[in-house]
């Protein structure tokens, strides 16, 4: 009888999380020029909105680098 043995790995999964993070937030992406209706003083602001997503972009990208990293490296270091 064979057995199957499932191993956690815990970085590749978050990395995996955060590239269909990425994916979503490139699917609905959000530019200011799109913005037809004025703005008022208590909304948040189309730009403001644009930025936002921006910088959700690029921590999800670094989250996924990292998490892909550190994924490898243990197991490339388990081969050894």
């Amino acid at each position: 009888m064979a057995k199957f043995v499932i191993k956690n790995n815990s970085m590749a999964m978050v990395a995996t999380v955060a590239l269909v993070g990425m994916l979503a937030s490139a699917i609905g992406f959000f530019s200011p020029d799109y913005c037809t209706v004025p703005q008022q003083d208590d909304w948040t602001s189309c730009a403001a909105i644009a930025q936002q997503r921006t910088i959700g972009f690029l921590v999800l990208f670094a989250i996924c680098g990292f998490g892909f990293a550190v994924s490898l490296v243990k197991v490339t270091r388990k081969k050894k």
